[in-house]
């Protein structure tokens, strides 16, 4: 196939199926505006019970954190958060060593300038970033689904498959359950089916930064696609920007649209038998234009010792791609029914524009997401996208050996079957949060002490908490925590370790020590009893500036060794 010969085709297809206006089919309207209103705004509110839950069952001496899951993780983004409000770059305040500020992140940056202005306070923002998140992906994949459906049937089944597929994850907790009766082995880590990066509805509950990624992802390569296929250079242009924007707060999803253009490129090639160079100088405009900030993350995370340390730090989660057969488990029916939808190798030389890149698309990933990276499970965003697209593609074809003409059946129930794990974490969330425990909810004389030391500064030291609270210090209090997250506090396991002997058996000497070596200058009792350092009122040269029943906060004023106090550093 000539060059002049594709563009025709890619004209007609165009001609077909124009992006700015709604595409019509006999039965009716593709995609009508309403429905993305439907569909954001019920995603929303569903996705919003957990929160409310949240809020609402937590007994009046506690108070819910507003984060449903990972807490850790938010509060070192809310850390930044609350650093770019300060500065163009942020610190690392999650770990006791001074850093200076050379970390930015486009996201949370633009978050803290519209809480700076807006007066808003944490909770707030997290919610609008959640509802922002919602929208834009509903409405990008709207736009995308509607560009390569050929109907309205499909279109609308792509759309409801990528925004709550999921999994077989709720075989985790019925083998849970069965195990107490039949020895019978766990199918998959107890990670697997919380892993949110496949998973849209998950990650509207959970992580919306991931959300904001996915629409970018497929942004990006929609843009792309439109200016590899017919010569557009502003939408390559466009397509190049958003690259840029995202390789300033998810860096790591660039591989993805490399990967895919990439592929786009070699499959065009193959086809041809000569290099595409239209396509090429399209997708080299594209990632070219995110190679400055992809550069900069790159100089960060090499030659700065503290990023450096955190991004190996990575592996302490413990948390990497599952292994291939609890990865098909993860992905689900929906992606056994794409594999359906692909159909035989040998006829992918006759893909359509839209069938190429959708497929590029889903065969990539699979390669991506066993890259030997530290990071490695999240290049799984996006993956749901073109596996709805051969999802329902696969519904199609098993219509077609069924001899059957209800495929609207057909689809309806492959999406009900795909619904089971999503309704577990919906549920589980529900559940967990209803507890109203740490780290999801702390008491609220805890919380006052983080108020008091927001109010009166730490003096430029160091805050020694257990690592409930101190998770929070950063980003409640500006100051440096000595334990709050496991990649951003520097040598994790053994501070987590040194906490534990403060606030346990560690004689006064030790404590002197680890005080005088990373320049503590405030220590927080917790509502934890004697694991929180109930006991610690009682050294001379810890004195209580903050106290409540279930709360309190030590500053350090300590003098030589064997004295019983001295002056406040």
């Amino acid at each position: 196939m000539s060059l002049d010969v594709f563009r025709v085709l890619g004209n007609k297809s165009r001609r077909q199926r124009p992006m700015a206006q709604l595409e019509t089919s006999s039965s009716g309207p593709l995609l009508q505006g309403g429905e993305l209103l439907v569909w954001a705004l019920g995603i929303w509110l569903v996705s919003s019970i957990p929160y409310a839950v949240g809020y609402l069952a937590v007994g009046p001496d506690r108070r819910f954190m507003g984060f449903a899951f990972n807490v850790s993780d938010h509060v070192q983004y809310f850390a930044w958060w609350r650093a770019f409000q300060q500065g163009l770059l942020a610190p690392n305040l999650l770990t006791p060593e001074p850093t200076p500020a050379t970390y930015f992140n486009l996201l949370w940056w633009l978050l803290a300038q519209l809480g700076r202005i807006g007066g808003l306070g944490y909770e707030a923002i997290y919610q609008i970033l959640r509802a922002a998140a919602i929208g834009m992906t509903v409405g990008t994949l709207f736009f995308l689904y509607r560009w390569v459906a050929s109907s309205s049937r499909t279109a609308r089944a792509m759309l409801a498959m990528a925004l709550l597929g999921s999994g077989f994850g709720w075989l985790h907790p019925l083998v849970k359950r069965l195990q107490a009766l039949l020895p019978i082995p766990a199918p998959m880590a107890p990670y697997v089916p919380s892993i949110a990066e496949p998973n849209t509805f998950f990650s509207a509950i959970a992580y919306p930064h991931f959300l904001i990624a996915l629409a970018s992802i497929a942004a990006i390569l929609m843009l792309a696609v439109r200016g590899m296929s017919a010569d557009r250079w502003r939408d390559t242009l466009l397509a190049g920007a958003l690259a840029f924007t995202l390789s300033l707060h998810h860096t790591y999803d660039l591989l993805t649209v490399g990967a895919v253009l990439g592929g786009l490129i070699l499959w065009r090639m193959g086809i041809e038998r000569r290099l595409p160079w239209g396509w090429i100088a399209h997708g080299a405009l594209v990632l070219g234009m995110a190679a400055p900030g992809a550069a900069y993350m790159v100089w960060l995370t090499r030659q700065d010792p503290t990023w450096r340390e955190v991004l190996a730090q990575f592996v302490n989660a413990g948390v990497f791609t599952p292994p291939p057969f609890q990865l098909l488990l993860l992905m689900g029916l929906p992606f056994l029914l794409a594999l359906i939808g692909l159909g035989n190798p040998r006829r992918w030389r006759t893909w359509t524009l839209s069938e190429s890149w959708m497929g590029i698309w889903f065969l990539v990933h699979l390669p991506l997401v066993y890259l030997p990276l530290s990071f490695q499970i999240h290049l799984l965003n996006g993956w749901q996208i073109p596996t709805a697209y051969w999802a329902v593609r696969g519904v199609e074809r098993l219509a077609g050996w069924l001899r059957t003409r209800s495929i609207g059946t057909l689809l309806r129930w492959a999406l009900l079957l795909s619904l089971p794990a999503n309704a577990y974490l919906w549920g589980w969330r529900i559940l967990d949060l209803s507890r109203g425990q740490p780290p999801y909810a702390l008491h609220r004389d805890e919380v006052a002490a983080l108020d008091w030391l927001a109010g009166h500064g730490c003096n430029g030291g160091v805050v020694m908490a257990p690592e409930a609270i101190g998770a929070f210090v950063p980003m409640w209090t500006g100051c440096r925590a000595f334990l709050a997250h496991w990649t951003g506090t520097l040598r994790f396991f053994e501070r987590r370790e040194q906490v534990v002997a403060f606030y346990g058996d560690a004689t006064d000497a030790d404590r002197r020590s680890l005080v005088q070596r990373y320049g503590i200058t405030y220590v927080i009792v917790g509502s934890g009893g004697g694991a929180d350092g109930d006991h610690l009122e009682e050294i001379p040269w810890l004195i209580p500036v903050f106290q409540r029943p279930n709360a309190a906060v030590l500053a350090v004023q300590m003098g030589p060794i064997g004295s019983g106090g001295g002056e406040a550093p």
